[in-house]
């Protein structure tokens, strides 16, 4: 599959044409900093399409911060830009759509008693044709 890998390409997207300056970690939060929000991949909520190239890939959105008011502002700051956003094109990937499939929650502190708030995204992507199957939409 060519693909892009979804929390890279969203993370570059956040930094690099929105201007987010909290620290975007993929796939594994580090201990430090303290505050900081983490992208997963994870698996959508439907398969990809058998006949056509649109996958529906999940992304969930993780922030810490030492106070739950900064992990929250800075949550939001990514749930509100990705959210409900304009078709966009990152490297060889077609984004056509970011919806919430959940609210924003709180998952309580982590053994530093740093808070921890998560949300789950769903995406709607048209990868760049390769030597696949499927036809473009």
């Amino acid at each position: 599959m060519t693909q892009n890998n979804p929390a890279k390409d969203i993370r570059d997207t956040l930094v690099n044409d929105d201007g987010v300056t909290t620290a975007i970690y993929i796939g594994s939060e580090p201990s430090t900093p303290d505050e900081c929000v983490t992208l997963y991949n994870t698996s959508g909520d439907e398969p990809p399409s058998p006949k056509y190239l649109l996958d529906h890939p999940g992304l969930q959105v993780r922030s810490r911060a030492n106070s739950y008011e900064t992990a929250y502002t800075n949550i939001l700051q990514v749930f509100d830009l990705l959210v409900g956003r304009a078709a966009f094109t990152k490297n060889t990937t077609r984004y056509t759509g970011i919806i919430a499939l959940t609210n924003i929650f709180d998952l309580g502190q982590d053994e530093n008693r740093r808070r921890i708030l998560v949300c789950n995204l769903k995406m709607f992507v048209e990868p760049a044709a390769g030597s696949q199957n499927r036809k473009s939409i």
